[in-house]
Order: C-alpha cells, then structure tokens, then sequence
C-alpha cells in the first residue's frame, strides 16, 4: 500500500519545512506544487527536495482553482503507483491517533474509499514564546473542530477531490467517509502573515470565474485591503485571530469567541 500526500502553496516560508517534514514522515512520498512563491518558499522546497527526496513542480496559474489543481496532483501521484492520496494544506499538521497515516490508511478496508480529518484551528495568542516555527509555537487552539473535516482519498482514475480538500467523488458518486485522522491547522499566524494571506487569497479567487461564495471572505478582506490598507487588514487579525488572554472567553462586536485550550501539535518530522 503507497501512500502519497500532495499540495499546493505560495509564500509560506515560514510553516512550510515543518509542514511537510511532518506529512513526509508519515507517507511514502510528498509532490509540492509551488505557486509562484516570492518570500523563500520556493528555495526552502528546493532543499526539502534535495533533503528528503519531495517532488516540487511549478503551478504558473494564478487563479485559485483548488479542486483542479490538487485533483491534477492526485492523477500524477496514482501514476506514479499511490493507492492513497492525502491533499493537505501548507498550514496544516495532519497526523492519526494511533501511528503514521500511511500504516493505518494500509488497514482501511476495500470497500471505503475516503477516510476523514477532524480540523482543529490554533490561535496566536499573549501566552506564545518567541519561537519562529508557527507548529511549535502556536500551541493553543479551540475546543470543537471546524465543521468541515479534510479527507484522504483512496485513487481511482476518475477521482475528483473538492475545493477545499473538504471532499472527493469517483465519477461523480460521493462515498462516506470513515473518521481516521487529525488536523491541526495554523492559518493566521502573524499580522505581517494575514495580510500577504489576504492579498495573495483574493487576487487568486478574483483570478477565477468561480461563485462568489467560493472564497467569499478572502474577496471581502481583500475588499477591505484595496479600500481601507494594509492596516486595516492587520486590525482584524488582532481582533478575530490572536487572543491577549486564551484562557478566557472574549467578545467581539456581540459575539462570544470561546475560551482555548493549550494542546500542541504533534509532529512526526
């Protein structure tokens, strides 16, 4: 049973190592599609490659079109002999319970095609020590996972794997997935970060002809960028995305964000 994990990504020089040494010491190979990166991310990929054997291609296309993109990846790793494919995000820490993924995803019978990810967000916070790796830094995160798992797809020639990496279909049919694995996720990490993220996030959803509830908050913020600047964008990071005091509850505008709690990611690498 061969296990690969794809992705793809643009300037995240700063979780990327970390990320995919985590996923790559679970999984028999790693294809990265680099998505013109400007800040280091491209070099840093270049040395995993030649450090743990990835695969790094180029992706030219500047629209966001996830689910083609990452399905076009799944296609490459099945030809290159995958039976599993597990489409993770640059900012994400993906890793099971009870062993490497590779070795429970070989125990996965038959007939199940798609096995799930619970997604847990960490939060920037007061309480983080001065550590440039946001994995081992941001250690707090919410309670409850995000509504939406990620999956791990079995390959077949027709598989199609959903924007988001949220879901996967095999000539259109939708199998059930069986909950197996975990995601950390770290997708705000820094103001600096939040404002690249925004910019980068809207110029490549206004890049495409998708709807406009695809990516809707990355169109607004990056509303908010165009109009307002880059400060603008940095105060709701403050605001919704780092917490002075994680312990406790806080309020913004009328809404309770929930208290955190301190949990550190497991990390294979």
């Amino acid at each position: 049973m061969t296990v690969y994990a794809v992705t793809m990504v643009r300037d995240e020089a700063d979780i990327i190592e970390a990320t995919v040494r985590n996923i790559a010491a679970q999984v028999h190979h790693v294809i990265v599609a680099d998505n013109g990166s400007t800040d280091g991310t491209r070099d840093i990929l270049a040395d995993l490659a030649r450090d743990i054997g990835i695969d790094v291609v180029d992706d030219p296309e500047r629209g966001y079109w996830q689910s083609r993109k990452i399905t076009a990846l799944a296609h490459r790793a099945g030809d290159m002999g995958a039976d599993w494919i597990v489409p993770f995000d640059a900012d994400e820490v993906w890793y099971c319970p009870h062993g490497p993924i590779a070795d429970h995803l070989a125990g996965v019978g038959p007939s199940c095609f798609v096995a799930s990810a619970a997604v847990y967000d960490h939060v920037s916070s007061s309480l983080d020590p001065a550590d440039p790796n946001p994995v081992t830094r941001i250690s707090w995160r919410h309670v409850e996972p995000l509504p939406l798992p990620k999956v791990a797809c079995r390959w077949r020639p027709d598989l199609n794997v959903h924007q988001g990496n949220h879901g996967a279909d095999y000539g259109g049919m939708t199998p059930a997935a069986v909950p197996l694995l975990v995601v950390r996720h770290f997708p705000y990490r820094s103001a600096e970060q939040f404002v690249r993220k925004v910019r980068n996030g809207s110029e490549a959803y206004r890049a495409t002809d998708l709807p406009a509830d695809v990516g809707a908050h990355w169109r607004q913020w990056g509303d908010i960028l165009d109009r307002d600047g880059e400060e603008a964008v940095a105060d709701i990071y403050r605001r919704w995305f780092w917490r002075q005091d994680p312990t406790r509850k806080a309020r913004r505008d009328g809404e309770i964000l929930p208290r955190l709690i301190f949990d550190p990611a497991p990390c294979a690498a």
